[in-house]
């Protein structure tokens, strides 16, 4: 029996998780020193409950259709392919030659000279073809769910807390997302959830019963809306109610909005298969000037789903409330950054709260922070490109000095990018601990940051752990930059380690937010079998 591809893989991440892990847990500390409490339990919304995708029977070859063994073998959509032409007259000199070929027009997308083809013969179909077109594989594109037992021990949901963690809870944001659009590919958006500046385009048939909608669309495009509230929602319904999409309807998707008008374009799904086509329709997005901004994936895995693993592609992992890379959230050398994404509250169908968690809601609020950028800059509307390009400088180190598989580039902070052109402000941070292991035994890298716009001087760094307090002076750090501190600690076996680091400014400079001055991590080993 061949299994899908997407299935097996979540078998593999279901192997890895038996195997133990090593976890660094972050948490920015109070001024008393200690580890902020978790949230009281209050009567809390329901978890969004989206229906596991599945691949409908219609998308499979009619009877009689010969069989597809490299579909088949590739975990791709038997019986079909995609066509790209070098150009529209090709189209049409293939599309004459069909009659009587058993060979059917799924869809067309003139926009990259591209054809969906259904046929009973593939020897049939390459008969027809002179060479000069590319032709592929349709693979699924499903909405991601959280494999059981991913998410570790001890992080936290984010809750209501989506603006405080961006930094901007006391912003006037009205205006946020004023002209900009965003296009949300997913399941579509509820009439009831209460949004406006919204319209919808359906590739896919809405249900008979607008009650049984998929709510997945719904608590994305909400997230977005809670930070770019003017902002106008473009929803392109690519998949059906139980979440299932493949690579034609996604490429259509993303072409339709960028014809449309769309800035930034939210791509909370994914597959493993690599589709030319979906990497066609990118590269049309990207050429007109829009942004593609993607789920990484919630399989645990070393790479990045499709169309998140493209080359220009904002590809976002999750994150809890306190900043910890969350276990399912794929890692991959093209992460670009980290947000969110466990127990965020999100709207539901009806306009109630829910808990949404996965990579499909850190992704909006990528695309909610960019349409507000874009929005909101000090000395005029900014671009998508020129937007992400701020948003990107300005990352929270996170992890691993430097980019790295689990963080990227570091976490949003919206606050950054809109005080960026603010003069003087003060902002020195302990950004991060992370242990490397190497032949000479265990060492801590502890890593500060200038997250203000004013020169930092003469800060005092203290480094507590267990062999005893290292005091480092850091001489200077001009805005935005980082610099690593290496500390050693002692081989710990199997047992946890708390490190606590503080940064203590000088001369009289005053620190607009002490709460990053002070940072503290407890590191457990993984415990291997």
């Amino acid at each position: 029996m061949h299994i899908p591809r997407w299935l097996t893989l979540s078998l593999i991440f279901a192997a890895c998780t038996a195997g133990g892990y090593v976890l660094v847990r972050s948490a920015r500390v109070d001024d008393d020193g200690k580890r902020p409490a978790k949230p009281a339990k209050a009567a809390a919304p329901a978890t969004a409950d989206f229906p596991a995708p599945v691949f409908h029977s219609g998308e499979r070859p009619a009877a009689g259709l010969k069989a597809d063994d490299e579909a088949a073998a590739a975990g791709a959509i038997p019986g079909q392919r995609f066509i790209v032409f070098p150009d529209q007259a090709a189209l049409e000199r293939f599309l004459a030659k069909l009659k009587g070929k058993g060979i059917t027009v799924l869809g067309r997308l003139d926009g990259l000279h591209a054809l969906r083809i259904g046929f009973f013969n593939a020897a049939t179909l390459d008969g027809l073809l002179d060479g000069s077109e590319k032709s592929g594989l349709l693979f699924p594109v499903l909405v991601p769910d959280l494999p059981q037992g991913s998410v570790q021990a001890g992080a936290v949901g984010l809750g209501g807390g989506l603006l405080s963690w961006l930094g901007v809870a006391n912003y006037p944001r009205d205006t946020w997302g004023s002209g900009v659009m965003v296009a949300v590919l997913d399941t579509g958006i509820s009439g009831l959830a209460g949004f406006v500046n919204a319209r919808q385009v359906n590739l896919v048939d809405l249900p008979s019963d607008i009650s049984t909608l998929n709510g997945h669309g719904t608590a994305v495009a909400s997230l977005i809306l809670q930070i770019a509230p003017a902002a106008n929602v473009l929803s392109i319904r690519v998949a059906d109610d139980l979440g299932s999409s493949n690579s034609w309807l996604l490429a259509q998707g993303i072409v339709q909005a960028v014809d449309y008008g769309a800035q930034v374009i939210n791509i909370s799904m994914g597959s493993y298969g690599d589709s030319a086509l979906v990497k066609n329709a990118v590269e049309y997005a990207h050429s007109r000037g829009a942004v593609v901004v993607a789920a990484s994936g919630n399989e645990g895995l070393a790479q990045s789903a499709y169309p998140a693993a493209y080359d220009g592609v904002v590809a976002v992992g999750a994150v809890d409330a306190r900043g910890d890379h969350l276990l399912f959230s794929n890692s991959a050398s093209n992460l670009s950054l980290v947000a969110p994404g466990y127990g965020v509250y999100a709207t539901g169908t009806n306009g109630e709260t829910l808990s949404f968690s996965g990579t499909s809601a850190s992704t909006p609020i990528a695309a909610g922070a960019l349409a507000a950028s874009m929005s909101n800059d000090l000395t005029g509307t900014l671009s998508a490109n020129d937007a992400l390009g701020a948003m990107l400088s300005l990352l929270d180190e996170s992890g691993a000095p430097g980019n790295d598989p689990q963080y990227g580039g570091g976490a949003l902070d919206l606050k950054r990018i809109v005080n960026r052109n603010t003069p003087g402000i003060v902002d020195a941070a302990v950004a991060s601990h992370w242990v490397e292991a190497g032949n000479g035994g265990q060492t801590l890298e502890v890593t500060v940051q200038n997250q203000g716009t004013a020169a930092i001087y003469n800060a005092e760094l203290q480094v507590n752990t267990p062999s005893g307090t290292t005091p480092i002076s850091v001489s200077s750090l001009n805005p935005g930059q980082t610099r690593t501190y290496t500390v050693p600690v002692p081989a710990s076996g199997t047992d946890p380690m708390t490190f606590q680091s503080s940064i203590t400014l000088s001369g009289g400079q005053q620190d607009a937010n002490p709460a990053n001055n002070r940072r503290a991590d407890v590191y457990t080993p993984s415990q291997r079998p």
